[in-house]
């Protein structure tokens, strides 16, 4: 979430040994993007979100105030972020975070300040009216249930297990109090606050790890998120996947959908609650070539609509801009323009069933266009599809199958388009 300590425990939680950047072919443009004049609000369109879905603006530092006031008077509903365990009343005295440090295989041992902190950081949040409550919760803590079996007696005796097995299960459902009881706080303080949880997901952020492997593969590793979520389920009232880019390649596309529907097919075991993404115009800070830039446009572009299509029902919008004197970003303009393609539809895109015919890690393996549908009708389909590894100056087509009718769909250059397909015939939707 914030670029500090947290983000970069998490990130070396979740990717590990897979920090070994690719060639950057386009990083020269965007260094050069970031030094234009950034556009001023009047050039970012208004969004207006119906049905289902939703969008959301979470950017904090330097005018956020301002900006606040408009994104919202754009669309953008907020959002209440509580850093949940840092301690910034009383200057760190009582840093949750800090004990972790030292606690990373005994959930057992909470410390006697954990409820005082967060409910002070609950008390103490900006209280949007009509947002939801994302609580900021990462921490790194030793996921081997069977190491810890092993190698901390303290915790085996503290669990009250008689065997291996039940104490891995006792292990992950005392390692989920730690991020459900700040939410069960919440909701005793906003009942009719939708909350949250940024860090632990039903499938965490992958990237390396998704790209080409087999749904077997993929469920290989990625046990451990489902035996932690499946006691966080209960207490929250939407799922967040994280899709920060980190590298500027047509990759990053797959990377979302990806990420997306492995989410979406997790959760649905749980009910129907929505998913909502979280996104950052800027590539992450652990690419230390990239980060901090401005993603580049034909990124943008896809960032606004592809969870749409792959089981998200809304997009918040993160950032952390210390230094921003006004709206901060030069490419807002065109994520809100994207956007609008389907915030003018959601009404009937909302209502629609999503139908995969292939999962995103194939399509990403063999670099074929990313096709998305939406079932609107029998005879009336949503359709997203990109090919962002042609050219900027290329044309193509990609056969599509809509229920009974196959229409050709033209894609233009690394454009993510978005097609209604009624009765065989083909409407593009232009920005």
């Amino acid at each position: 979430m914030t670029i500090d300590r947290r983000a970069t425990n998490l990130f070396i939680l979740l990717l590990g040994c897979f920090l070994a950047l690719p060639p950057f072919a386009n990083a020269a443009d965007t260094s050069a993007a970031k030094s234009l004049p950034l556009p001023p609000w009047s050039d970012v369109p208004s969004v207006e979100m119906r049905g289902k879905w939703k969008v959301f603006w979470n950017v904090g530092g330097g005018k956020a105030k301002e900006n606040n006031r408009e994104a919202a008077a754009r669309g953008f509903g907020m959002v209440n972020l509580i850093d949940s365990y840092s301690d910034f009343e009383h200057k760190e005295k009582e840093t949750i975070d800090d004990f972790l440090k030292h606690n990373s295989s005994g959930p057992w041992k909470r410390p006697d300040f954990f409820e005082r902190v967060v409910r002070r950081r609950i008390a103490g949040q900006p209280g949007h009216a009509g947002a939801i409550t994302v609580h900021d919760i990462e921490f790194p803590f030793e996921e081997d249930a069977a190491k810890a079996w092993l190698d901390d007696p303290a915790t085996r005796a503290a669990s009250g297990a008689k065997t291996e097995e039940e104490f891995a299960d006792a292990y992950y459902r005392e390692w989920a109090r730690w991020i459900w009881l700040p939410c069960k706080w919440s909701k005793q303080v906003c009942p009719d606050a939708p909350v949250g949880v940024y860090g632990a997901q039903p499938f965490r952020r992958d990237y390396w790890g998704v790209a080409g492997k087999s749904a077997q593969q993929i469920d290989g590793t990625h046990g451990v998120d489902d035996l932690l979520w499946k006691w966080i389920d209960p207490h929250v009232d939407f799922y967040i996947a994280s899709v920060y880019l980190f590298y500027e390649q047509p990759a990053s596309i797959y990377y979302i959908a990806a990420n997306m529907e492995e989410n979406y097919q997790r959760t649905r075991r749980y009910g129907d609650k929505p998913i909502y993404a979280y996104e950052w115009l800027r590539y992450h800070d652990s690419n230390k070539e990239l980060g901090g830039k401005e993603v580049a446009p034909y990124l943008t572009e896809a960032m606004a609509v592809v969870p749409y299509f792959c089981g998200a029902q809304g997009v918040v919008l993160w950032g952390w801009e210390p230094e921003c004197k006004g709206q901060p970003y030069q490419q807002l303009p065109l994520f809100a323009k994207s956007l609008k393609r389907v915030g003018d539809l959601s009404e009937r895109f909302s209502k629609a069933e999503l139908v995969i015919d292939e999962p995103a890690s194939i399509l990403w393996k063999e670099k074929r266009p990313l096709v998305r549908k939406l079932k609107i009708s029998d005879s009336q389909w949503a359709v997203l599809a990109v090919n962002p590894w042609q050219s900027d100056d290329a044309q193509s087509k990609v056969s599509v199958r809509c229920g009974a009718a196959t229409v050709d769909l033209p894609l233009s250059g690394r454009h993510t388009d978005i097609f209604l397909v009624r009765d065989g015939k083909v409407t593009k939707i232009e920005m």
